[in-house]
């Protein structure tokens, strides 16, 4: 349960809209609504399709007004053109709740020095190369979001096989070989089937 002291992220789905549920500090925690219409991220509407969180944050105080921006995951078929090149979001948007867009940006950096040198298309080659899994584990969340029947066939697996969940989000975090890249998408699609 996320709370004070919780060191892990949650993530609640509800009919229309996830919450994350993300620990700040020792006392706070922060709670980021993300839907497909902006208009069902409205906090309390967000809250009722999730009555389970709803109860356990139900005596807590908000420490902060709702806020709200909105985001979204997009890739281009091109990131340069002449002697232009796009980095950071205007390149493409990921996952904003994981912080990739910002990995992203960093990682790009250090395609800078092909910019300079006007290579380009060297630049686009790693763009495409660096943007290719978090796309993919965007995309696999998204599903989960969309389709409910998904979402509870992969949630079980995962709490029945914790340890083919770790080898997924070390995918995620990009510390997996190309094998366990494999290995782990071979595991996890036959036990999708055998589910």
């Amino acid at each position: 349960m996320c709370g004070p002291g919780a060191d892990r992220v949650e993530i609640h789905w509800g009919e229309r809209a996830q919450a994350y549920v993300t620990p700040i500090s020792g006392e706070e925690v922060c709670i980021v609504m993300i839907a497909r219409q902006a208009e069902d991220t409205h906090f309390e509407r967000a809250l009722a399709g999730m009555p389970e969180l709803a109860e356990r944050i139900s005596r807590a105080g908000q420490g902060s007004r709702e806020r709200g921006a909105i985001t979204l995951m997009h890739a281009l078929r091109r990131v340069s053109v002449g002697n232009v090149a796009l980095v950071g979001d205007a390149s493409g948007g990921v996952d904003a709740i994981t912080g990739e867009g910002m990995r992203l940006t960093f990682q790009q950096a250090t395609a800078v020095a092909a910019i300079a040198r006007g290579e380009l298309r060297s630049y686009e080659e790693a763009h495409r190369r660096m943007l290719l899994r978090p796309m993919w584990m965007g995309k696999l969340i998204l599903q989960m979001s969309r389709r409910a029947k998904l979402r509870r066939r992969m949630l079980g697996i995962f709490a029945e096989n914790p340890k083919l969940f770790a080898q997924l989000l070390s995918i995620h975090l990009g510390q997996a070989t190309p094998g366990r890249v494999l290995s782990t998408g071979a595991q996890l699609g036959w036990e999708f089937l055998a589910a």
